[in-house]
């Protein structure tokens, strides 16, 4: 019996976050790190502007997200935007603020009608990692960059 692949598995049944990230990484990794080190510490919010199909080849099909950082002092009005539980929402300021910017990033995603919270922690790539590759490869990201960002 043929297994579902990983890919099909996560899209099919909502699980489709883990994937987002690991093919946004180096965006998300640039964004974390270059608003801690204009802003300190804050969340990462990428807000997904397409559905996310049941059946997503994440090698091919792209996704539209708008991404932006929230500094730990503006937080508590970002959060009034999206309806989380006050156990969630404790969570996530409690995250922010033991989290290590060096090593981990903490990230919220909204999309396919549903917020997920991680805190990205052992990516094999840090943040600071994450922001000189893009620096060094600027013109390949620069569309997604300029495009993608604006105040959520």
């Amino acid at each position: 019996m043929m297994g579902i692949g990983n890919e099909l598995w996560q899209g099919y049944f909502g699980y489709w976050q883990n994937r987002f990230i690991n093919y946004n990484i180096l965006t998300i990794g640039y964004t974390a790190w270059n608003g801690y080190i204009n802003a300190g510490k804050g969340m990462v919010v990428c807000d997904v502007v397409d559905a996310i199909p049941p059946f997503i080849d994440w090698n091919v099909d792209t996704v539209t997200f708008n991404r932006a950082f929230v500094p730990q002092g503006q937080v508590t009005s970002y959060l009034q935007t999206v309806e989380l539980e006050k156990d969630a929402v404790t969570a996530l300021h409690k995250a922010i603020a033991t989290y290590e910017p060096t090593q981990a990033i903490v990230i919220l995603i909204v999309g396919n009608g549903t917020v997920d919270i991680n805190l990205l922690q052992n990516l094999g790539i840090s943040p600071p990692e994450c922001y000189q590759q893009v620096q060094q490869r600027w013109v390949e990201f620069q569309p997604d960059l300029t495009t993608q960002r604006r105040n959520l």
